[in-house]
């Protein structure tokens, strides 16, 4: 029984960061295509954002995907004091740039899409789920 629990607990753990380039697949990725993200757009899997961190120029719309079956935030701000054995993070604050609540899945509402017409970077977040944070740098 001890190998199985074992062959259980394995899928529970994090992987590293990949060295893949911002909007691709890495190699941990899902082999449901519809799962992958497409151009400029994240998705929402695992409780986290794949990509973590997407690079677009100004003016570009972002497209967020739940890929999950339970409903998710896209809310912008600052989020920081993340522990790094459970990623989970410590603090988080909206700056009321945007917050959408994601639909489940195959829901009508599933998709979030905002325009970035500045530089920067801008952190988000899902409020619920600790282990959901990311970023899009917005190059001019």
């Amino acid at each position: 029984m001890i190998p199985a629990a074992l062959l259980v607990l394995s899928g529970c753990a994090t992987t590293a960061p990949s060295d893949s380039a911002p909007g691709q697949q890495s190699e941990s990725a899902p082999a449901d295509e519809s799962l992958t993200p497409g151009e400029n757009e994240v998705i929402t899997l695992g409780l986290k954002f794949m990509p973590e961190t997407i690079t677009v120029p100004v003016g570009t719309t972002v497209t967020w995907r739940n890929g999950e079956t339970i409903g998710h935030t896209i809310t912008s701000g600052a989020w920081g004091d993340v522990n790094e054995s459970t990623g989970l993070r410590g603090t988080q604050s909206a700056d009321g740039l945007f917050d959408h609540a994601l639909a489940p899945m195959g829901q009508e509402g599933d998709t979030f899409s905002f325009t970035f017409t500045e530089p920067g970077e801008y952190l988000y977040f899902c409020q619920p789920h600790l282990t959901m944070n990311a970023r899009v740098i917005v190059e001019g």
